[in-house]
């Protein structure tokens, strides 16, 4: 889950200088037993180096641009004024990603006497960024992101539901297909669907979302060789467990559709210490081994997946959008173990992924030292998720995902 966190770039340096030689003073206690994962989990077990993944997927293997365009007032207000810039996206293509997902907070960039309009000038630098990414031949995901009125204001639901609806109509005339083709961008129309969006909400919402942009929006969003890409998760936080409940439109397909989920299971182990989850602090210690009833909850949760893909009418693209670890808690081994499992069980089946994040509080690159960060062994390839410690994101993926080559 997407947190709002701020970390300053003192704190940063700081959990390099503690974690990036592969330190673990805080974990000394938990050393006592050992990960038992197959080491094979840590390797290209069934070879997406070679097409990162595009072979199998529309998407491959991916990054979230995280803290960035969904901050609460500006860009840069969560990354100590950082910004995205093209460089990052070349980065990230020849680190060997495939795509990126840009979360967006359109609902913070309106017109002061308008709420309804996004800002052009905001919308003008969505697409600049999107531009530099597919400059850079990675697949790029835009999303809403943040829409706290819509899950939280009660009072004016119907009205915040309308603007999610004109804020899309906005974005598909901006993005036409003639410039932007359905390999090129995807549309995930609301991040992690909670509170006032429950799975009623969710299922209308993705009804009048869709039609929008394939129906009314057809002249910019349709084209002879198909139709704009939108993806769409369960409604609870995007959790797995309430795929069952998703109905989609008649006219949703293979072809213009890709499902996403968010994986943190389990949850005691991931947000360990989280501070913005109630009760976080008693999880702290949690372990995850490898065990066989430990691997065996996860399996359960993507055999889930796996069924629901299964139905009639589905074979949809499966992305996993979001996973990983809160590490500031949990034992770097631990969470390298079950990163890699969750990887490469997701390949497995022929899931695409994305890791949050690319470098922000809890990402995988040193933005200020613009290298990988120290611990990862790799020249060209890394990936990982949330985690106050940034020396675990690329040491999780340091044997395990495309061309690795030690430093």
């Amino acid at each position: 889950m997407i947190r709002e966190i701020k970390i300053t770039s003192v704190a940063i340096l700081s959990l390099f200088a503690v974690i990036g030689c592969g330190s673990d003073n805080n974990h000394n206690d938990k050393s006592v037993q050992s990960v038992v994962l197959d080491n094979r989990y840590y390797t290209d077990m069934y070879h997406w180096n070679d097409s990162k993944g595009l072979n199998v997927t529309a998407l491959g293997r991916g990054i979230n641009m995280g803290n960035y365009l969904e901050s609460p007032t500006y860009e840069g207000e969560w990354n100590n004024n950082l910004i995205i810039q093209a460089s990052d996206f070349r980065n990230i293509n020849q680190t060997g990603f495939s795509s990126v997902r840009i979360p967006v907070r359109w609902s913070a960039h309106t017109l002061t006497n308008d709420p309804n309009i996004i800002d052009d000038a905001f919308l003008s630098r969505v697409q600049e960024v999107v531009d530099q990414a597919i400059q850079e031949d990675l697949k790029v995901i835009i999303n809403t992101h943040h829409f706290d009125e819509l899950f939280y204001d009660d009072k004016d639901f119907d009205y915040q539901r309308s603007r999610l609806l004109k804020f899309w109509d906005q974005i598909s005339k901006r993005f036409p297909i003639s410039q932007y083709n359905q390999d090129q961008l995807i549309f995930e129309f609301l991040n992690e669907p909670h509170e006032d969006v429950g799975i009623k909400e969710w299922n209308s919402l993705i009804s009048d979302l869709t039609n929008i942009v394939w129906h009314a929006n057809s002249a910019t969003q349709n084209n002879a060789l198909g139709q704009r890409k939108v993806m769409v998760g369960p409604a609870d936080w995007g959790g797995v467990s309430k795929l069952p409940y998703l109905e989609l439109p008649k006219s949703s397909n293979p072809d213009n559709t890709i499902i996403t989920v968010h994986f943190y299971e389990p949850f005691q182990f991931t947000h360990q210490g989280a501070s913005w989850v109630d009760g976080a602090d008693t999880w702290i210690g949690t372990r995850w081994l490898a065990t066989e009833s430990q691997q065996k909850v996860l399996i359960d949760y993507l055999d889930l997946i796996d069924k629901w893909n299964a139905e009639p009418g589905h074979g949809f693209e499966i992305n996993i959008g979001e996973f990983g670890v809160y590490s500031q808690y949990s034992a770097p081994e631990d969470q390298r173990a079950w990163t890699a499992f969750i990887t490469r069980e997701a390949e497995k089946r022929g899931y695409s992924w994305n890791y949050w994040e690319y470098s922000s509080g809890f990402g995988a690159y040193d933005p200020y030292a613009e290298r990988w960060l120290k611990g990862s062994y790799l020249k060209t390839q890394i990936a990982i998720d949330q985690s106050a410690s940034l020396y675990t994101h690329t040491h999780i993926l340091s044997k395990m995902l495309w061309k690795c080559v030690e430093k």
